[in-house]
């Protein structure tokens, strides 16, 4: 554990010092949080399936699913892989890719400390508007942002397995971000798609990302309506992590036998 724990608080050290970065990438991403909320505050004569205050509600409880659950390892850990520095993971007392789980923590503990008072400020900003779950859905909730935090593990551990094979895997990274974004529903819930486009997000792993825990939360769907949907999410969340991991051990190999 104590392994674990020195590798978050060493990520930490280096989110400090990337502060002014992680500060602009904080504040983009409660930008869409406020105009969002302030386009559906002004035009909410044409809401017709849900309330504002759960749209209003929603839009924040999914900027805060974002930051509680990302993973961006696969956005750097390709570029190390092809210039070597990758081996210095090889050498932790700690498995790859489990590590980077605790060294993701480490900078999301800095993150979300300057989440804080921007968090506070929204609330504040659209109090009379926010809706809060019961008991059942709010630990439903929390089971699905469980269950999101380790598919987007999984997604981010393909992607960088991807770097023991090909040169550039920029744009599956790109790739995992829109999808997550359309198909997940960070954009517009999921309910607001024709039923002609729905078979999309509803075939894939997205959906349980951001729209079913803040549809939870929201109460868009109810903790009845949800509890079907906990075998498939639970079932995606496996599979990706077997595969994932599969993968990677087949990846390491390759890796090392190059001289990696």
């Amino acid at each position: 554990m104590r392994k674990y724990l020195a590798l978050a608080r060493a990520e930490l050290l280096n989110a400090i010092q990337e502060k002014e970065e992680i500060l602009i990438w904080i504040i983009i991403e409660a930008i869409p949080i406020f105009v969002m909320g302030s386009l559906w505050l002004a035009n909410s004569h044409n809401l017709v399936q849900v309330s504002i205050s759960e749209m209003v509600t929603y839009y924040l409880v999914v900027m805060i699913i974002n930051r509680l659950t990302e993973f961006y390892f696969d956005e750097y850990v390709q570029d190390e892989i092809r210039d070597g520095t990758f081996s210095r993971y090889l050498l932790k007392p700690v498995s790859t890719p489990w590590l980077f789980i605790p060294v993701t923590l480490g900078r999301k503990l800095f993150a979300n400390v300057i989440l804080l008072p921007i968090l506070v400020l929204m609330v504040v900003a659209f109090r009379q508007y926010l809706v809060f779950p019961g008991l059942a859905a709010g630990l439903l909730f929390v089971v699905f942002l469980f269950i999101s935090s380790f598919i987007r593990y999984s997604l981010s551990v393909l992607i960088t397995t991807a770097g023991f094979y090909w040169e550039q895997t920029y744009s599956l990274v790109h790739l995992r971000w829109i999808l997550e974004t359309v198909a997940g529903g960070y954009v517009l819930p999921l309910i607001f798609y024709p039923e002609w486009l729905r078979f999309i997000p509803d075939s894939l792993p997205f959906k349980y990302i951001y729209f079913i825990p803040a549809a939870v939360f929201t109460g868009m769907i109810t903790a009845r309506e949800a509890i079907p949907a906990l075998l498939p999410a639970f079932l995606w969340m496996i599979g990706l992590l077997v595969f994932g991991h599969w993968l990677w051990r087949i990846g390491i190999k390759r890796y090392s036998s190059v001289g990696g």
